[in-house]
């Protein structure tokens, strides 16, 4: 999943190597936590947060039956 965020960040942001991504396991949740650069959030969230929900929807299908996935995007400080 890290791999995948990390190829949506380079795709969609002019400076991916700002994207900060931590991972935090508690059973069989797992969150992502994005922080990118506050003048690309826009484009990485999209229109009404679609993109955002557009991600979120292909990574809780690329994920295992028995793991629950959830992604936050939030402004690097």
């Amino acid at each position: 999943m890290r791999a995948f965020l990390e190829f949506i960040a380079h795709a969609l942001l002019d400076d991916p190597s700002l994207v900060q991504i931590k991972e935090v396991r508690r059973g069989p949740v797992v969150k992502y936590f994005m922080k990118v650069p506050q003048a690309e959030m826009g484009r990485l969230i999209g229109r009404d947060g679609h993109l955002a929900e557009a991600i979120r929807r292909v990574m809780r299908a690329a994920a295992p039956p028995h793991r629950k996935v959830d992604l936050r995007i939030e402004p690097l400080d």
